[in-house]
């Protein structure tokens, strides 16, 4: 198994990450097939986000022909045949939203949860560094978003553990932004409020994996995001930034 789920995953999950507080609890650096469970708790940045401690599935699942599957709702397949480069076709779950979820959302859109799809290109700087990229059409806004990340390993510090460091930002065009944060008075919004394209959050992540055995892995980690102005700006966003921590053990196989 190589590392291209979690180059993928790893990175802000786009503007969607930002409604829900989603984080992709991958073990980062595992090259096996895994399954398991974590526990996830999160600050929310916007109103209809779960806060409390939830339990979320660990998948990780990659195929001889390049195909994989997470439990993060991410599908896709590596096309590459040169080592150090990843790059294919993704597809990315969304989540829904209605105005009706939360007296906040007043005003705001109805965002479907269909599915959207796109590409990916990862660039390795060496085993413990590499460049991710990946741009996602938006379904039900029907409009782009755009991740970029960057992420350092390492494995050596001690016997059984790596550690990881990570940043990415994550931008979108207007009629995303729009649907994701635009707010109308005469919808029952409190005010008219229209953002533009642009940056829509920027994360900084850690993770720690610890393998216990040859068959179980601890996998912990926290990440900080914040959104970008027009985003923050919206009267459906609570406060603009937020912290999620999750710990998680995980059976490879």
């Amino acid at each position: 198994m190589n590392k291209l789920l979690p180059l993928i995953l790893l990175p802000l999950c786009g503007v969607a990450a930002a409604d829900d507080g989603n984080v992709p609890m991958m073990p980062d650096g595992s090259r096996d097939m895994y399954v398991g469970v974590a526990l996830s708790t999160s600050g929310a940045a916007a109103a209809g986000e779960n806060r409390p401690v939830s339990l979320r599935p660990l998948l990780q699942v990659e195929w001889s022909n390049g195909v994989f599957l997470s439990a993060s709702g991410v599908a896709g397949m590596n096309l590459s045949p040169v080592a150090g480069v990843e790059y294919g076709p993704l597809l990315a779950a969304s989540n829904s939203r209605s105005p009706d979820d939360n007296r906040r959302l007043r005003g705001s859109h109805t965002i479907d949860g269909t599915l959207d799809a796109g590409g990916y290109f990862n660039y390795y700087l060496g085993d413990d560094a590499r460049v991710t990229s990946r741009l996602i059409y938006d379904t039900s806004a029907h409009g782009l978003r755009c991740d970029v990340g960057v992420q350092k390993s390492w494995s050596s510090l001690a016997p059984h553990h790596t550690f990881s460091l990570s940043a990415g930002v994550s931008l979108a065009d207007a009629s995303v932004m729009r649907e994701r944060y635009e707010v109308s008075r005469a919808a029952g919004g409190p005010r008219d409020y229209t953002p533009s394209g642009g940056v829509a959050e920027l994360n900084a992540g850690a993770n720690w994996n610890w393998a216990l055995s040859s068959k179980w892995l601890l996998t912990s980690g926290a990440s900080v995001t914040r959104l970008g102005g027009q985003a923050a700006a919206s009267p459906v966003v609570e406060r603009r930034g937020f912290l999620t921590v999750y710990s998680g053990l995980a059976y490879r196989f």
